[in-house]
């Protein structure tokens, strides 16, 4: 029994082949790691801040898990080493002193300025890299070459805010709460001292006390109470007022009094989270409905998902909320495709929405990923004990000379939320966004302010500062920039059309702002193709509704049109295809106008990507029977125009005109069932006819009965092509499975034409062998092509 020899010879070469492979996968994936510590408030902190804490965290596990899954840091896997600071400066102390004495190369954290600065000095002492996505206090890497920040700092911040308030808002009148840290006293102070010196007024400030407690709030409270409801005081309070500071009573004195009094426009707080929580919550269940501004600490989703468990909020959404502004570095209805991609991965994998913290950490390990990556690709001459823990000292050097070395925008990193790079002093330039908190979500503000880069190109430079549109800031300045909230609800998608990648849409779409812009001067980038190549726009018709309250206007249109997206076939008939309406405004840039996904007004506002309900995908798609509806994705993204348009300001430099660009994408999937008993059922079936001629007597098996199977199935298979567009030059999934065929078939044939010669027809013990052969040959083959094309495309 020959056969059976060879059978178990190749069984075990191959049990070798593939014991050698893991093997040497897990020698050199996995043989070195390397450690990254983690400094987060996770317990005895305040319930917001432990909130926090965990999204901090989560968000490093998130990219860590990525890098592993993809192999490592070119074969070394990370391992994340998690300390609890509990947000107290001694804590702080006591566990940097053990994250030095650890393997780890590089710390992420921590959360607070305060902490962050009281281990900073232990971290710089010993030399070891540290990059924070949350403390802002300028001091905190000031100084200290080994610190780094993925978030902007706090002397730019309260410059920020005060220059909103001011130019933005159009308040004069503020009242000022701040806390007893550094985030707070720092912040405090220059946004007092940006306020007033842009010509405003501080009318109250309060510090909080580190032994705050409901009583000292309830004194602030009453005060702001006061403040709100002065318009002129008694008489005999400013009489008495006059006395008590010794000046004559006279009526132009008592008069002046009066005039000087003013009541607040706004409060702002410039202080945590959980400090002022309970703040804003008595103020508004007393109905005390001044405008709140906060600085990044308030704008995480931690806040709101604290204030959600509090009674009030279960009649209305947001109610403790709604009306707060927050500058931070990342609001992700004006986000793009790749932070909407990061924002579902991580509530797929965790089930809660991210903050912008959450984005900040995945972003600082990102950093501390890309520095060491960059280390080990670009100095060759490295000693091979780089980055195993033997030389820890060298490691940490070099994580922290990589991290200075993203030092501009040639070198910027791209982590997937935000691409930036790290200044002279270790702070990452990232622009602010400044959010404003609806119905429990934050939300950008109707007004942004965006850096000009290059200044010296921008047209009617002085009109444009008069009219208020430019606005001079610090050295440089910044642009106002209308936001756009955007809404679309597709009512239904029908004639889908394979061959020319078009399909129909009825849809609502809404625009809502408080802009004098002509909103409605749109152009639709995937409009019909033929209707695209012959010039044809798709133009807006009058709105079905229009309103205009609380200042913001609205209006509502309803649009059916034929669209077209590439699709791409190369994975068919196991293909995931991508439906979209993408649309730009035709004159206004991105520094003029940006869409923001309106979230909170759309039918499934809770994620930009969770699977549909199945009363929508029968609604939707009642017309298309073949295919699935899998994702509904919004995003905005930019779209580039490289030409100068005549300009001759800009020759001679790198500007490009970007646009906002709004983009609705349904993501869809091949019925694969319906596909494979109406399409690949027919080719099993000549699999089994071709298999099954193996077990005919070898006189009735003849190349004529296999050429003429062969014939059938490619016609069969040419058949099949015929369903995809004309231009599908390239190979797709399906060819694979008739190659396999064709494969078998060519075996069967040449065993056939062996079978007749002599040496085979005079000895039947070869003969049969060489059947056998065929039979056994045919169902392995068949069992490794499955197992490779489901790796490839399963």
């Amino acid at each position: 029994m020959g056969w059976r020899k060879i059978i178990t010879w190749v069984t075990l070469i191959l049990l070798g082949i593939a014991t050698s492979i893991s093997i040497a996968v897990f020698n050199t994936a996995y043989q070195d790691k390397i450690t990254i510590a983690i400094a987060v408030p996770l317990t005895n902190a305040g319930e917001a801040t432990q909130a926090a804490g965990k999204s901090m965290l989560q968000g490093v596990e998130l990219y860590i898990k990525k890098v592993n899954q993809a192999g490592g840091i070119q074969g070394k896997r990370l391992d994340l080493q998690v300390y609890d600071d509990q947000a107290k400066p001694e804590v702080a102390e006591k566990i940097a002193k053990d994250i030095v004495r650890s393997k780890a190369v590089a710390l992420i954290g921590h959360y607070s300025s305060s902490t962050s600065q009281a281990a900073g000095k232990i971290y710089q002492t010993a030399g070891i890299p540290v990059i924070s996505g949350s403390a802002t206090a300028d001091a905190v890497t000031q100084g200290n070459d080994w610190y780094f920040r993925t978030i902007f700092t706090d002397s730019f911040q309260g410059k920020f805010i005060a220059y909103y308030l001011n130019q933005v808002l159009g308040y004069s009148n503020i009242a000022l709460i701040h806390g007893y840290d550094a985030y707070g006293l720092g912040l405090g102070q220059t946004i007092a001292a940006e306020f007033q010196q842009l010509g405003g007024n501080i009318v109250a400030k309060w510090q909080l006390e580190p032994n705050q407690t409901k009583a000292t709030d309830e004194i602030i409270i009453e005060d702001l109470q006061r403040l709100k409801d002065i318009g002129q005081p008694t008489e005999a309070e400013d009489l008495q007022k006059l006395k008590d500071i010794g000046q004559p009573t006279k009526a132009e004195d008592l008069q002046k009094l009066k005039d000087t009094r003013q009541p607040t426009e706004a409060v702002v707080f410039a202080a945590n989270r959980d400090q002022v929580i309970n703040l804003i919550v008595e103020m508004k269940r007393r109905n005390l409905d001044l405008p709140l501004f906060g600085g990044d600490d308030l704008g995480d989703v931690a806040l709101a998902k604290s204030l959600a468990k509090l009674p009030g909020e279960e009649e209305s959404r947001g109610f403790f909320s709604n009306g707060l502004y927050a500058t931070v570095p990342l609001i992700y209805d004006a986000a793009d495709d790749k932070t909407q991609q990061f924002r579902a991965k991580f509530e797929q994998t965790y089930e809660t929405p991210p903050g912008w913290s959450a984005a900040s950490y995945y972003d600082a390990i990102g950093a501390i990923v890309e520095a060491i990556d960059r280390t080990l690709s670009t100095n060759q001459d490295l000693p091979q004990a780089v980055f195993t823990g033997k030389d820890l000292k060298t490691d940490r050097y070099l994580v922290k000379e990589g991290l200075a070395g993203i030092n501009s925008s040639e070198t910027a990193v791209q982590t997937g939320t935000r691409t930036f790079y790290f200044n002279q002093n270790g702070n990452a330039v990232v622009p602010i966004s400044v959010g404003l908190f609806d119905k429990g979500r934050l939300v950008s503000a109707f007004t942004q302010l965006q850096t000009i880069s290059n200044i010296k190109i921008v047209p009617n430079l002085e009109e444009q500062i008069k009219a208020g549109k430019i606005l001079p800031f610090d050295d440089q300045y910044l642009q106002k920039t209308d936001v756009v909230y955007t809404g679309l609800d597709i009512n239904r998608i029908s004639y889908l059309d394979e061959k020319t990648s078009s399909y129909l849409v009825d849809f609502y779409l809404w625009f809502r702002y408080n802009t004098n812009v002509d909103i409605d001067n749109i152009e639709f980038l995937n409009y019909g193709i033929s209707r695209l190549d012959s010039g044809e726009k798709l133009q807006l018709t009058d709105p079905i509704k229009e309103e205009v309250e609380a200042g913001v206007k609205s209006k509502v249109y309803r649009i059916k049109a034929d669209f077209h997206e590439e699709f791409d076939f190369h994975k068919y008939p196991f293909d995931t295809q991508l439906l979209s309406v993408r649309f730009r405004h035709v004159n206004l840039t991105r520094d003029k106008l940006i869409y923001a996904i309106d979230f909170v007004g759309m039918r499934n506002n809770s994620s930009t990507s969770k699977e549909l309900s199945t009363e929508w995908k029968e609604e939707v798609f009642k017309e298309i029977s073949n295919w699935n509806p899998d994702q509904f994705v919004f995003y905005q993204d930019t779209l580039v125009n490289k030409s100068t348009l005549g300009d001759r300001r800009v020759i001679d430099t790198n500007s490009e005109l970007k646009y906002s660009q709004f983009n609705a994408i349904i993501h869809i999937k091949r019925d694969l069932l319906g596909f494979s008993i109406k399409s690949l059922l027919p080719l099993w079936f000549f699999v089994v006819v071709a298999y099954l001629l193996l077990y005919l007597p070898f006189k009735d098996l003849s190349a004529e009965v296999l050429t003429g199977l062969l014939l059938a199935i490619v016609f069969y298979h040419l058949s099949l092509l015929d369903a995809l567009p004309d231009g599908v030059g390239y190979v797709v999934a399906l060819d694979y499975g008739f190659y396999l065929i064709y494969f078998l078939l060519g075996i069967e044939l040449v065993i056939v034409i062996m079978g007749q010669q002599e040496l085979f027809q005079k000895d039947q013990i070869k003969l049969r062998q060489l059947i056998m052969f065929g039979r056994i040959s045919f169902p392995a083959i068949i069992l490794i092509f499955f197992a490779v094309f489901s790796w490839v495309y399963l």
